[in-house]
């Protein structure tokens, strides 16, 4: 269901964002048509740093052809692909964003595939702590998400309308709103922790 939210998700920026953001010159960018994806069955891991723990859900995985690049600097998996959760500050996603901007990596968790793709986020809270004094990481203490390449190379971040930095403010919105309503729900487990 997780793979299956993020091509929903992939899909809203396509189509929302397909007449304001043209392709750079010598950039290509190709849409996902229905014939170009097939569902397989597939597993999601969450892996919690403090305990080592891992925890497997079901969730259907997507295939497209190789090389597909969809607006805003995403691309997907060129073969089948598990979604995982890290709050583990060692995590090259999480340390690349936080290097680039100066953050504490405690404020950071991250959603990404494996094998890696460029369709990688880390999303950063703004380190609201309930009464016992446990950090909140909801999509009412979300901050920023920040995008970032497989390598690590580059990295966009958006705050929805404000605050981005690699992103023209209608896409951010779109990313960010996205982001918002729903992958967070789908990892609500793991960022509870």
């Amino acid at each position: 269901m997780r793979i299956y939210n993020i091509f929903v998700l992939c899909a809203v920026l396509l189509l929302l964002c397909a007449c304001g953001n043209g392709a750079a010159p010598g950039e290509e960018t190709a849409t996902v048509s229905a014939a170009q994806t097939t569902v397989n069955a597939q597993t999601t891991e969450a892996v919690t740093p403090a305990s080592g723990n891992t925890e497997t859900q079901s969730a259907a995985p997507q295939t497209t052809e190789a090389g597909t690049t969809l607006p805003l600097g995403l691309t997907m998996p060129q073969e089948d692909y598990t979604t995982l959760f890290t709050d583990d500050p060692s995590n090259k996603f999480i340390t690349a964003v936080a290097e680039k901007y100066g953050l504490d990596t405690s404020l950071l968790a991250a959603v990404y595939t494996d094998p890696v793709s460029d369709s990688n986020q880390v999303w950063q809270f703004n380190g609201k702590t309930d009464s016992s004094g446990k950090l909140l990481r909801n999509a009412d203490t979300l901050k920023y998400v920040y995008s970032v390449s497989a390598d690590c190379s580059k990295i966009k971040r958006t705050g929805g309308l404000t605050g981005n930095d690699g992103y023209n403010a209608v896409s951010g919105y779109v990313v960010f709103t996205t982001t918002k309503q729903m992958l967070l729900p789908e990892f609500e487990a793991e960022l509870n922790a």
